[in-house]
C-alpha cells in the first residue's frame, strides 16, 4: 500500500510555489544567458532559461535524496535533457560530505551535460535550434555564477 502511494504521489504534477525572490544563474562566458529561478516545487526550484529576452524552454535544478547529488533538467516543447550539478565556493568544490565548503556558501556551478545536450536537442520543426547558436552553447558548457539572493539551491528570506 506504501509503494502505491509514493508511486501516485511521484506521477502527481508537483505543484509549483512562487518564490519570494527570484533566483538568477548567469553565464560567466555569456552574461546575456541566465537561468531565473522563480518557483520552488516539491523537489526543485523552477524557472526558465533565457537568452536575451528570450525564453528558450523550462530550467530546473535540486538535490536528490540519498547520496546527496545536485541535478539539473531542461526542457521545451519538443525535447529535454537532464544531469548533474556540480556547485563551487570561488574555485573550492562542493562536496556533500566534506564540512568545508558549507552548500550555502556555494556561489558558481556547472551543468554537466547540458551543451552536449543542447547540441542534440531534437526539434522537428527546426533541426539543430541549439547547435547553431554558439552563444548559448559556450554559457551552457562553462560556470554560472549564482545570484546573491540564492544560497546553494535555497532563497535568502527577506
Amino acid at each position: 500500500m506504501r509503494a502505491l502511494l509514493l508511486l501516485l504521489l511521484a506521477a502527481m504534477p508537483a505543484s509549483a510555489v512562487p518564490l519570494p525572490l527570484v533566483c538568477e544563474l548567469t553565464s560567466e562566458d555569456v552574461p546575456s544567458v541566465k537561468v531565473l529561478l522563480t518557483e520552488r516545487t516539491a523537489v526543485s526550484l523552477k524557472g526558465e532559461l533565457l537568452q536575451g529576452s528570450k525564453t528558450l524552454g523550462t530550467f530546473q535544478t535540486g538535490k536528490s535524496n540519498g547520496y546527496g547529488s545536485v541535478w539539473w533538467s531542461f526542457h521545451d516543447q519538443h525535447d529535454k535533457g537532464d544531469g548533474t550539478s556540480v556547485l563551487f565556493k570561488d574555485d573550492q568544490h562542493w562536496n556533500p560530505h566534506r564540512r568545508i565548503p558549507k552548500p550555502s556558501e556555494t556561489n558558481r556551478v556547472l551543468f554537466v551535460g547540458f551543451a552536449s545536450d543542447l547540441w542534440y536537442w531534437k526539434n522537428p520543426k527546426a533541426p539543430g535550434v541549439f547547435r547553431g547558436n554558439r552563444d548559448l552553447l559556450k554559457a551552457a558548457a562553462g560556470f554560472w555564477t549564482i545570484s546573491e539572493r540564492c544560497l546553494g539551491g535555497r532563497i535568502v528570506r527577506g
